[in-house]
């Protein structure tokens, strides 16, 4: 079993302490209690939480720097966020990346047999996880949500759209329909309905079907209220994409970065030091000046 790095049990320690303030005394308490403080010239000072990327959704972020082991430490967190902030050992986490290149790497990642990222899904979760894509997302039953982790892992870009006639994950798909049998109205009240531009650009649906909860991807998700893990996450930060994720309704976002936008709410900050410290820098980097050109310096 692949063992967390010292500063990777400090993070999750932090966030499951966050969470932990979340559920019991509230968010400004849960911030106050567990956000670092800052020191310099002798002050010290706390850094205000910043509200207004996603409301009251809590959102933070692990400021963790390339080759320090994000995917491993976020599959981690959704456990530990499962267990700690929604009570569940069987959590819906919705894991967005920038880019399909990324994302295949990720699936791999966390689907691969004895790699360290899936052994650590296998830790929390045992055999009672699916990873999936998307487009797999049609072939998880209902009789799993509940009893199986299940983590979607996309890229924001999949949402991300003004226009939601355009993207398949907003369209109806009868083979989702029977998650959403015997909804209550607390449920309906947070989904998306038919409207007469989905039945424009699905001409199977009818005019029957106007404000019938609509059985689609990005409901299903809502429906659950994910755990919500964004990977470099500084190319995510848009107002159009703030917007997408808050539709989504999800239990809270952790965001994990080398390079934080100012607003970010980083919870934790890993310095290169400690990479250094557990030799996960292998080499020195050593940088030279080359004058007689770019094609001598590449």
């Amino acid at each position: 079993m692949f063992a967390l790095k010292d500063y990777q049990q400090k993070a999750l320690t932090t966030l499951d302490g966050f969470f932990y303030k979340l559920r019991t005394g509230g968010l400004d308490a849960a911030w106050l209690t567990c956000a670092p403080l800052h020191e310099k010239n002798g002050q010290s000072w706390q850094a205000k939480y910043d509200p207004t990327a996603l409301g009251d959704v809590p959102a933070v972020c692990v400021r963790i720097p390339t080759g320090g082991g994000k995917t491993f430490l976020a599959a981690h967190a959704v456990a530990q966020a499962g267990k700690t902030l929604r009570d569940t050992a069987a959590p819906v986490a919705l894991w967005l990346v920038p880019s399909d290149a990324i994302r295949s790497q990720t699936l791999a990642a966390l689907s691969t047999p004895r790699n360290p990222c899936r052994e650590a899904l296998t830790q929390h979760f045992g055999e009672h996880v699916r990873v999936c894509a998307l487009d797999d997302l049609a072939t998880v039953g209902p009789q799993e949500v509940g009893n199986s982790a299940i983590i979607i892992v996309a890229t924001i870009q999949s949402f991300n759209v003004k226009d939601k006639t355009i993207r398949t994950v907003y369209s109806f798909d009868e083979s989702l329909a029977p998650h959403f049998q015997a909804l209550t109205p607390q449920q309906e009240i947070r989904l998306g309905k038919v409207t007469e531009a989905d039945i424009a650009a699905q001409p199977y649906l009818t005019v029957a079907d106007l404000g019938r909860v609509k059985a689609s991807l990005a409901n299903w998700l809502t429906l659950h209220k994910p755990i919500v893990i964004v990977d470099e996450a500084h190319n995510n930060r848009t107002e159009q994409a703030f917007r997408t994720l808050r539709e989504l309704h999800p239990a809270c976002l952790i965001e994990l970065t080398a390079t934080p936008m100012p607003d970010s709410n980083v919870i934790f900050h890993v310095g290169a030091q400690a990479l250094a410290n557990e030799e996960m820098i292998k080499l020195p980097i050593v940088l030279m000046e080359h004058k007689t050109g770019w094609k001598d310096a590449v």
